[in-house]
């Protein structure tokens, strides 16, 4: 989704406006999106939750899964959103917020700087006159920070389940009309069977500490995963 991703500055980009998008189709390539635990309830209606691992550091990121192929979502039709919750990862776009110097404690906004909605003919300008910030990008500062508080207590959350081993690898696939299994993708889902195993003690931490509803809604999400299978079948029957 985003191309050039660059810190925003007020001398190279003082005669930027942004025009946005009238549909979603920045996003149609984009089959699965990070996704934050405060998203899971509001998400769980609308496609499955999934989580990837990172080999490199061992961390889970929780994802939510738009389409069964690359580079291919299944939740735009002729550039609408079909379904009811739009991850905040896609809502942010075309700004996205960056580390500096793999500094996670120091952040910066950036911006996509190849996004259609960036133009110096019309729109709302990101900088004024002065060079001074516009409303817009005041707007988008708040909602970066408020994504990257709720970022760290997503990734509380998360170390949880790893800790607690609740996490297992899945892979999703289909049976094609010859009977063989075609694998599709491979990912970490929510282990249903070792949560109903929890121990009193951990069942009441994660009560405590506010993670049940958060499990409870992975756990209805994946009832989603029909509906993307019959989103495919339609996707091929169109074709």
């Amino acid at each position: 989704m985003f191309k050039k991703l660059v810190p925003i500055n007020s001398s190279a980009h003082k005669d930027i406006k942004l025009k946005r998008a009238p549909n979603y189709d920045f996003a149609k390539t984009v089959h699965v999106a990070p996704l934050l635990a405060h998203e899971f309830p509001q998400a769980s209606a609308s496609f499955p939750i999934i989580f990837h691992k990172n080999e490199e550091s061992g961390e889970f990121h929780p994802l939510a899964l738009l389409g069964l192929r690359k580079e291919e979502n299944l939740l735009i039709q002729d550039g609408r959103w079909t379904a009811t919750y739009v991850p905040a990862s896609i809502r942010r776009y075309p700004f996205a917020a960056a580390s500096v110097n793999g500094d996670d404690e120091n952040m910066v906004v950036c911006m996509d700087e190849e996004a259609e909605m960036f133009n110096t003919e019309e729109g709302d300008p990101l900088f004024d006159e002065n060079g001074e910030e516009t409303e817009i990008i005041k707007q988008v500062k708040e909602f970066m920070n408020s994504y990257l508080d709720r970022e760290a207590a997503s990734r509380a959350f998360v170390k949880f389940l790893a800790e607690k081993e609740l996490l297992l690898p899945r892979t999703v696939g289909y049976n094609n009309q010859e009977g063989e299994r075609v694998n599709m993708g491979s990912f970490y889902a929510f282990d249903e069977a070792k949560f109903n195993e929890l121990s009193d003690e951990d069942f009441l931490e994660m009560r405590k500490r506010g993670y049940l509803p958060v499990a409870y809604a992975i756990l209805t999400s994946m009832q989603q995963m029909d509906g993307l299978f019959r989103l495919l079948q339609e996707t091929k029957t169109a074709a």
